[in-house]
C-alpha cells in the first residue's frame, strides 16, 4: 500500500486513502451556515459598487410554447460551484451531484433529499469541478474532485471512492495529483482503448499574472486510471500547453473514429485537440473568438458549438459546421448577459432540434433559453428565471423519466439549486 501522506485542512492521513464518515444529512430545506471558504468566495462575484449603475441586462425575450416549473431543493447551499448528472446507489434513477466550497453532496431522486458525502475540512477548499465515474469496476458511482481552487490555488485531485452499501466508511478519498488552478475535469477515452481517462483543465498556466493572463499557457493533462488505483500512482500525460485563460472544454467524437475528441474554450478560441496513435498531441483551430463557455447541440441535423464569450462575458455565440472549412461559422445572438457562465443544448419542445439553455450570474442574473435556426441565427429567446438564480452552472437531463429534458441550475450569490421541470406540452 503506498504510505504517502495526505495533507487536507491541516490535518494529516497516513496513507493515500482517507477514511470519510459523512455526517447526518439534514434535510433539503434545512439552512446551513455560509463557511468561511464560502464567503470568501463570495466576495469573488462581480457585483456593481454603490458609484457604479447596475447593467441592464439582456432584453427581447418573449413568451414561446416552453413551459417550465421551477422546483428549489436546496438553499443556503454555498456557492454551487457544479452540478452533475449520475445514479448514485445504482437504482436506475438519475441523481443530481453537487458541491459547494466545502461540501460534496448528491440529492437523491425522485424526492431530492440532500445526502453529505463529503463535509467541511476534508479536502482543501474551494471544491470547483467534479466528474462521476465508475473508476475502479465495481458496479457503484465513484467521483472525481478537483479542489485547492481558493487560498494558493493549490488544485487538488483526489479519488472519491464509494464503498458498499452499509460499509463504513460509506466514502473514502485517495490522492490522485495537484495542478495549479485546476478548473475542469471531465471522463474520456482519448486512445479509444474503450477505458476512460481524466481529463484535467487548469485556468491558467504556471506563473500566468492577471489581468490579461498572459505568459505560461494553461496545460492539458490526462490521467490514467491504474490497475489497482488505490494503492498506484496514476501515470499523467500532458495533451498539450496552447491555451490561456481555459476556461472549460467539453469530450466529443467528432470524426466518428473509435476515440472522443476535445474541444477547448480558451483565449485562443475553440480548439480541437485529438491524440494521435503515436500518442502525440495536435490542436486546430475551429472557433474563432475569446470564449470561456461550451457546449456542443445539434439543429436540424448541424451539429454546433454554444459558446459564452469572452471569458464570464456577455455574449453568446454559436458555431455552425460547415464540412470542409475548417472554422465553423459564428453567429453571436446575445451581447447583455452579466456574467455569463452556463450553457446546456437540449430538445426542450420535442421538435427534434435542439435549443440552447444559458445561465448568467451577475445581477440581474437569470435562466432563459434560446432558440436557433439551422444557421445558427436567433429565432426567439424565453426567460425561465429572471430573479431566483445567479446561475453558476447548469446541466440538463431527464430527471423524472418523463422522456423530456429538464434544468438543473446552481447559484452563486443565490446560494441555491433548482430543478425547472420541463412541462412543455403538458395538460392545464
Amino acid at each position: 500500500m503506498n504510505s504517502s501522506i495526505a495533507r487536507f485542512n491541516g490535518l494529516v492521513f497516513l496513507a493515500t486513502a482517507v477514511l470519510v464518515v459523512a455526517p447526518p444529512s439534514p434535510p433539503a430545506s434545512a439552512s446551513q451556515a455560509p463557511s468561511s471558504s464560502a464567503s470568501a468566495s463570495q466576495a469573488q462575484t462581480t457585483q456593481p459598487s454603490a458609484s457604479q449603475p447596475q447593467a441592464a441586462g439582456p432584453t427581447g425575450f418573449t413568451a414561446s410554447n416552453l413551459k417550465f416549473r421551477a422546483q428549489e431543493i436546496v438553499t443556503d447551499f454555498g456557492v454551487g460551484y457544479a452540478v452533475v448528472p449520475g445514479d448514485v446507489n445504482g437504482d436506475k434513477q438519475m441523481d443530481v451531484l453537487a458541491i459547494s466550497g466545502t461540501e460534496l453532496v448528491w440529492f437523491k431522486a425522485p424526492t431530492w433529499e440532500k445526502n453529505v458525502i463529503l463535509g467541511a475540512g476534508i479536502t482543501t477548499a474551494d471544491n470547483v469541478t467534479l466528474a462521476p465515474h465508475d473508476i475502479d469496476g465495481d458496479g457503484r458511482l465513484d467521483i472525481a474532485l478537483g479542489a485547492g481552487w481558493t487560498r494558493q490555488n493549490t488544485g487538488t485531485l483526489q479519488w472519491v471512492r464509494q464503498n458498499a452499501p452499509g460499509a463504513t466508511p460509506a466514502w473514502e478519498v485517495f490522492h490522485i495529483g495537484a495542478e495549479s488552478t485546476l478548473h475542469r475535469i471531465k471522463w474520456a477515452d482519448v486512445d479509444g482503448d474503450k477505458k476512460h481517462e481524466l481529463i484535467v483543465a487548469p485556468l491558467h498556466g504556471k506563473g500566468a499574472k492577471g489581468p490579461a493572463w498572459d505568459g505560461p499557457s494553461a496545460r492539458l493533462l490526462v490521467f490514467r486510471p491504474p490497475a489497482k488505483p488505490a494503492h498506484e500512482p496514476w501515470p499523467m500525460e500532458v495533451a498539450g500547453e496552447a491555451n490561456h485563460i481555459q476556461h472549460n472544454f467539453i469530450v466529443m467524437n467528432v470524426d466518428k473514429d473509435p476515440q472522443d475528441e476535445l474541444i477547448t474554450a480558451s483565449k485562443e478560441g475553440l480548439r480541437l485537440w485529438k491524440r494521435g496513435n503515436d500518442a502525440t498531441w495536435s490542436n486546430t483551430l475551429i472557433g474563432e473568438g475569446a470564449p470561456g463557455e461550451v457546449k456542443v447541440g445539434q439543429v436540424n441535423g448541424r451539429r454546433m458549438l454554444a459558446t459564452v464569450e469572452p471569458w464570464h462575458g456577455a455574449g453568446v455565440a454559436v458555431h455552425a459546421e460547415k464540412p470542409g472549412a475548417p472554422i465553423w461559422v459564428k453567429t453571436t445572438i446575445e451581447t447583455a448577459l452579466t456574467d455569463g457562465h452556463a450553457l446546456g443544448w437540449a430538445d426542450f419542445d420535442g421538435d427534434g432540434s435542439d435549443e440552447l439553455a444559458v445561465g448568467w450570474r451577475g445581477k440581474p442574473f437569470g435562466v432563459a433559453v434560446y432558440l436557433v435556426d439551422r444557421e445558427g441565427a436567433l429565432k426567439s429567446k424565453q426567460m425561465i428565471d429572471d430573479t431566483g438564480m445567479a446561475c453558476e452552472d447548469l446541466i440538463v437531463g431527464d430527471f423524472n423519466g418523463d422522456k423530456k429534458p429538464d434544468i438543473v441550475a446552481a447559484g452563486r450569490a443565490t446560494r441555491n439549486i433548482k430543478i425547472y421541470w420541463n412541462e412543455t406540452g403538458a395538460k392545464p
